[in-house]
C-alpha cells in the first residue's frame, strides 16, 4: 500500500512537471497516511525526477517520521490543510503559468463561466500574502479552509485539495486550463458568466 502511494506521487510529480505546472525545484504534493501520517515531497528535488526512495513522511506537526531526506518547508501549508480537513487525502502546491497570473495579480477566478468548474472544482479562493514556508502564510488560510478545495496564493502559486491524489492533480489542472480560457477570452470581450437558474440545475448536480 505504502509503495503504491508513493509511485502515485513519483507519476504525479512527473505529470505536473511534463505540462510545465512547476519548473526546477518548484512545488510540493502530500498524501495522508493512517495515523495522521503525511507522505510527502523532499527539499530540492524536481517533481520531474522524483524516486520513491526521496519522499518522507511526518506527523502533523512536521517531524520527521521516516526518511532520509527533509521534507519540503512549504510542508507547514500541507499539514495545516489536513488539520482543518479530515476529509481531505491529499494535497497539490504547484505554480502553473494562467493561474498564477491569477494569483500575482490578486484577482479572483469566478467559476461561473464553465460548469465542469463548478462541479468538479468549486469556489476558488484568492488567499492574501504570506511569506512562503512561514506559519504567517499558513495562517492567512484560517478563513478559507472550509469551503474550498483549490485556493490561488496571493503572488506565490496554487494548492488543490482532493479526496485523493488524483482529484487534487485534476483540479488544479482543470483549474490552470480554466484560468488560460478566462484569459484568452478577454481578447474577445471577456467571459459571460452563467445565468443564476443555470447554476442552480449545476448545484443540484454536484450535490
Amino acid at each position: 500500500m505504502l509503495q503504491t502511494l508513493k509511485e502515485q506521487i513519483v507519476e504525479v510529480g512527473r505529470r505536473l512537471y511534463r505540462r510545465g505546472l512547476v519548473n526546477g525545484n518548484e512545488g510540493n504534493i502530500s498524501i495522508r497516511l493512517p495515523g495522521d501520517r503525511i507522505l510527502t515531497t523532499p527539499t530540492g528535488v524536481s517533481k520531474g525526477f522524483l524516486q520513491a526512495d526521496d519522499l518522507v513522511i511526518v506527523d502533523l506537526d512536521g517531524n520527521i517520521l521516516e526518511g532520509k531526506q527533509k521534507p519540503s518547508s512549504e510542508v507547514k501549508m500541507h499539514l495545516a490543510a489536513y488539520r482543518a480537513r479530515p476529509d481531505i487525502q491529499a494535497a497539490v502546491h504547484a505554480h502553473p503559468r494562467f493561474a498564477t497570473t491569477f494569483a500575482v495579480a490578486r484577482k479572483n477566478l469566478p467559476i461561473t463561466a464553465m460548469p465542469e468548474m463548478v462541479v468538479l472544482v468549486g469556489e476558488v479562493a484568492l488567499v492574501p500574502y504570506g511569506t512562503p514556508s512561514t506559519t504567517e502564510l499558513v495562517d492567512q488560510f484560517a478563513p478559507y479552509w472550509q469551503g474550498h478545495d483549490a485556493f490561488l496564493l496571493s503572488n506565490h502559486g496554487v494548492l488543490t485539495l482532493g479526496r485523493d491524489i488524483w482529484e487534487a492533480l485534476y483540479r488544479m489542472e482543470s483549474l490552470e486550463h480554466y484560468a488560460s480560457i478566462i484569459l484568452a477570452s478577454q481578447s474577445l470581450g471577456g467571459p459571460h458568466y452563467l445565468e443564476p437558474e443555470n447554476l442552480e440545475k449545476l448545484y443540484r448536480l454536484k450535490q
